[in-house]
């Protein structure tokens, strides 16, 4: 029953996204898993189109201004793109890519395979 709200929950936010980004908005925030997870992939259809939604979680081991590499809990490496679309906020707040560095915690949202959308990353 969990992941059913939390796949309801995403589907809801990237319909929203849908509209939002046709219309020059943002796009959603990342859902909330529960558990330990460190990589997810959710598949979703809005307006007819299929889109994948891509999750990651762990820590920065590597920064550039169009790439972040993280080490995830389970111990393997994802490469994440980056472009100046990308909306980064640590704790919290709005900051820019320039603001991440290495060893802090982020979790990444890409849609379909491209950039990032969004990162929200912790201070050590």
């Amino acid at each position: 029953m969990r992941k059913l709200a939390v796949i309801s929950a995403a589907l809801s936010l990237l319909a929203s996204a849908g509209t939002a980004a046709g219309a020059g908005g943002a796009p959603p925030q990342i859902p909330r898993i529960p558990g330990t997870w460190s990589h997810a992939e959710i598949n979703v259809t809005v307006r007819r189109v299929p889109h994948t939604l891509i999750l990651d979680r762990g820590r920065i081991t590597q920064i550039t201004t169009t790439q972040l590499t993280l080490l995830e809990r389970d111990g393997s490496t994802a490469d994440i793109p980056l472009d100046d679309q990308t909306l980064v906020q640590v704790d919290k707040r709005r900051a820019s890519i320039s603001s991440l560095r290495r060893r802090m915690f982020v979790q990444t949202m890409r849609i379909d395979g491209g950039a990032a959308v969004r990162v929200n990353a912790s201070a050590f």
